[in-house]
């Protein structure tokens, strides 16, 4: 009416159905997960709450009285669809493994293309190579067991213990045998398991992951030819999609350099494997991969809806170029990023963004209004109605928390930066082509990028403790990069086939933008200080800072309360205007004052907190040794770094983790026993993650018929630690109360060809307590100890050489009075069982790889011991 405040009108509300609806299906994802309950079950409350809704429908209920109801059928409905999707089926291929594993054939329709494993460049590993993997994942159509074919359903996750053939990416064959592609139905001939379950805390659950996924066996084999193609593109729309895959990964070819063939390929395609290659030079592939993690945007390697919204924008600006409207524009940008989605095979981010984009750009050409929320929910909706078990991986949360931070934090970023709100701005989104708009894409651009990293930084330090404080600078200087990169790339693929010269010339741009990024990415992982590694940012901290950040983004709406119901109470801008005399606005000053006193609280609880006697920690790395020693002083040591051979990742997928979830945030020193792989190969890792500067090696451990361990003193100098010997007679300074000496090698014993009989034993002595620490020493080793050690003491010891020779540890541990052994060494696929004297030598004994991480606690009041599976 005339005469009134038309500000004081409430704002329209947009109806977003949607987004309550995605709630209530995460939330019954939830349910489903951690309250378990059958199918069934489940069902039946859906069907309960319909015919509740039913109902109050019939009786013409209110709007919100319909509401609830209906938001529990979603739920049950999304807790059925998670228990349908991760309780086996009665013939899932899972009832032919009743214990262990055992040798089978495997037929069904591949669904995730092979792909070969990553080993880090900062690992040691021997010329053999027992890392080498390709897996796949296929959907299991039949079985056979000792001659006998059954049914078979479920997924199965395939592992071939060799690289995977070049020729296999681009359609050859192999020796007359076709290599298997997506959707081929392939036979495959290995030994048929179970996912072992976590062993070790902090670390990543690999089980869970695949039970979420639906997998429930993995099948192991150590030949190609075990793999055959029982028939080409059983499944004709996947095998297309893998055929498009292939055919865009060959116009790549075309860019000359293989530093940029590589970049290219995994930025545009997601092609992380293709990252292995030869520089010549000192550095590698790994490097420029750890340049991508160190600085925050390793994102850009993994093709994600980042990459598909720069390609949608790539189309967008062709569009405008060309004069077209709304609706062409909206049907090619369709038609485009479904294409490119089939490209990098229909990988979960990119369909995510995929379908974002396909309901925008609904809304577009119908004339809508673009509900971003609205788009983003059904997004959510598919996906989960689909893969479930995605909700609980780190891509889909990384993905959503992005997009959402994108949409609210980037007005606030453009608001800091150009004095100018995005949502205050009278621009049209549809701007004539003769219009001045590339200044306004170039500050999205920056805002965007802003957005999504300060957003992503605090998911990462929780799953990765990895706090990357170039992430805003990098994703603001390569976003323009990687940009040109896709528009490049886009070319290329498009134009390229027809010519072979258009393709040469058209390689020139990927090829130089993929240089440059690599250039700007490693040069920012240099920058001191830049990025670091935290022990400490719980989930408890990853809600803290996102809720500073939404109360960043809605200060305005939040205000002192009047009446004494409570200190905070959220109200729209318009009541904003009619309680501004009575409430007090939550200034910047004060939200400044919150993360100062966030972050202080965060710096105070997150430090180690010493133990009351010695504790030390067998980590779980299999046929390998790496042992945690906690200090009452405060001080931690590591003995040994090391792994199985065939797990080339242990240092960063399970030695890291555990000791950050033991809130170990630096190692002041660490002895390497000798110079075997499995001792030490982690060790590089362990240096960056927790700032190692003291490393002690036995005098045995240089011989000059060995190479490796010239290369690990190399290594560790050039990084700047200080490598010294220590041996028998030997004591470590700084320790406080607690005592930690050498007591072997001596003697001629020690320095014969068995590197093992030349391991560095360690004594460490608090409270009258002692543990012993004996590396690889062998039966004349233990004996020579033994007789040179006529006193020696230890309430715990370490199996000497994973648990061989288990008379002459008889012998030990009778010598020394022990009461706690443990063996640390993989489970095997037939695990021996302990010898009987152990049991009636009454000493309790530990296997990592049957019970996981042990810890031992040597404390004045008597010994504790403690195993992360509950033995």
């Amino acid at each position: 009416m005339p005469g009134m405040d038309q500000s004081a009108a409430p704002p329209v509300r947009r109806y977003e159905p949607l987004v309550p609806a995605a709630a209530a299906l995460v939330a019954g994802v939830l349910a489903g997960e951690y309250l378990g309950g059958s199918i069934a079950a489940w069902c039946v409350l859906a069907v309960a709450a319909a015919v509740v809704w039913t109902v109050l429908a019939w009786r013409r209920a209110r709007p919100r009285a319909l509401l609830a109801p209906l938001l529990l059928v979603v739920l049950a409905a999304g807790a059925a669809r998670y228990r349908a999707s991760v309780d086996p089926a009665p013939e899932d291929v899972a009832r032919l493994v009743p214990q262990r594993s055992r040798i089978a054939t495997v037929e069904g329709v591949v669904v995730r293309s092979p792909h070969p494993g990553r080993p880090p460049t900062d690992v040691f590993l021997p010329s053999v190579p027992y890392y080498l993997r390709t897996k796949l994942t296929l959907e299991a159509e039949r079985a056979e067991v000792a001659g006998q074919w059954f049914p078979a359903s479920g997924r199965v996750y395939v592992s071939v213990r060799q690289p995977m053939p070049d020729r296999a990416r681009d359609g050859a064959r192999d020796a007359g045998r076709p290599l298997p592609h997506l959707g081929d139905r392939i036979r495959v001939t290995g030994r048929l398991m179970r996912p072992l379950p976590c062993a070790n805390p902090g670390t990543f659950d690999l089980d869970a992951y695949f039970r979420r996924q639906g997998v429930r066996v993995l099948l192991s084999t150590d030949h190609w030819q075990a793999v055959r193609v029982a028939e080409p593109a059983a499944d004709p729309f996947r095998w297309a999609v893998g055929a498009m895959g292939r055919w865009a990964v060959r116009r790549f070819e075309a860019i000359r350099s293989p530093e940029g063939r590589a970049v290219a390929s995994a930025i545009v395609l997601g092609r992380r494997d293709l990252l292995r290659f030869d520089t010549g030079g000192e550095g590698g592939t790994g490097d420029i991969e750890r340049a991508f993690i160190v600085t925050g945007t390793a994102h850009f390697l993994a093709v994600s809806g980042f990459s598909v919204g720069l390609a949608a924008g790539v189309v967008l600006i062709l569009a405008r170029l060309a004069g077209l409207g709304p609706k062409p524009t909206a049907l090619l940008v369709a038609v485009v990023i479904s294409a490119y989605a089939m490209m990098t095979e229909l990988k979960p981010p990119v369909v995510r963004a995929t379908i974002v984009i396909w309901i925008l750009c609904l809304a577009w050409a119908t004339g809508r209004e673009r509900q971003r929320l609205n788009a983003l929910a059904a997004a959510v909706l598919v996906i989960l109605l689909i893969r479930p078990g995605d909700l609980f991986t780190t891509s889909f949360q990384l993905s959503f928390v992005v997009v959402l931070g994108m949409f609210y934090l980037a007005t606030k970023i453009d608001a800091v930066l150009f004095r100018r709100g995005v949502d205050r701005m009278k621009e049209e989104d549809w701007l004539p082509p003769g219009a001045f708009w590339l200044p306004r894409y170039a500050r999205r651009t920056i805002t965007l990028s802003l957005a999504a990293a300060l957003v992503a930084v605090p998911l990462a330090a929780n799953r990765f403790h990895l706090v990357g404080w170039m992430a805003p600078v990098a994703s603001v200087l390569l976003t323009p990069l990687v940009f040109l990169l896709i528009a490049g790339s886009m070319a290329l693929v498009a134009l390229g086939a027809p010519a072979p010269w258009l393709g040469d010339l058209l390689a020139a741009v990927p090829d130089g933008m993929a240089r440059a990024i690599t250039g700007v990415v490693t040069a920012l992982s240099r920058v001191p200080g830049g990025h670091f590694y935290t022990s400490g940012f719980s989930a408890r901290w990853l809600l803290v800072t996102y809720g500073l950040l939404a109360a960043w983004v809605f200060r305005e709406r939040i205000t002192l309360s009047p009446r004494g119901r409570g200190p905070f109470v959220l109200r729209s801008e318009a009541t904003l205007r009619r309680v501004a005399g009575e409430g007090e606005v939550l200034t910047r000053r004060r939200l400044a004052l919150a993360v100062l006193a966030a972050a202080a609280v965060f710096l105070w609880t997150r430090g180690h907190r010493a133990p009351d006697g010695v504790r030390v920690t067998f980590v779980a790395v299999g046929s390998g040794n790496t042992n945690l020693v906690e200090l009452p002083n405060g001080r931690t040591l590591l003995y040994d770094a090391g792994s199985s051979l065939s797990y080339a990742r242990a240092g960063e997928g399970a030695i890291a983790p555990t000791l950050w979830s033991r809130r170990v945030g630096r190692i002041d020193a660490a002895f390497i026993s000798h110079a075997h792989f499995d001792h030490f190969k982690d060790v590089l890792p362990l240096v960056e993650r927790f700032g190692i500067r003291r490393v002690f090696v036995p005098p045995t451990f240089l011989r000059r018929r060995l190479t490796v361990d010239d290369a690990v003193v190399k290594k560790l100098l050039a990084r700047g630690v200080r490598v010294t010997y220590f041996g028998a007679g030997d004591v470590l300074a700084g320790t406080g109360r607690t005592r930690v000496r050498g007591v072997w090698p001596r003697g001629r014993v020690s320095q014969t060809d068995d590197i093992n009989d030349g391991s560095l034993v360690l004594a460490v002595e608090q409270g009258g307590r002692r543990l012993l620490l004996t590396g690889d020493i062998e039966p004349p080793a233990i004996a020579g100890l033994i007789r040179a050690e006529p006193n020696l003491r230890a309430d715990a010891v370490l199996w000497p050489h994973h648990g061989h020779a288990p008379e002459a540890a008889r012998n030990l541990l009778r010598h020394t009075r022990a009461r706690v052994a443990v063996i640390s060494a993989a489970r095997g696929w037939n695990p021996r069982p302990l010898p009987a004297w152990i049991a009636a030598d009454g000493i309790t004994c530990c296997h990592t790889g049957r019970d996981g991480t042990v810890t031992v606690e040597l404390g004045t009041d008597g010994i504790r011991t403690m195993t992360f599976r509950g033995r």
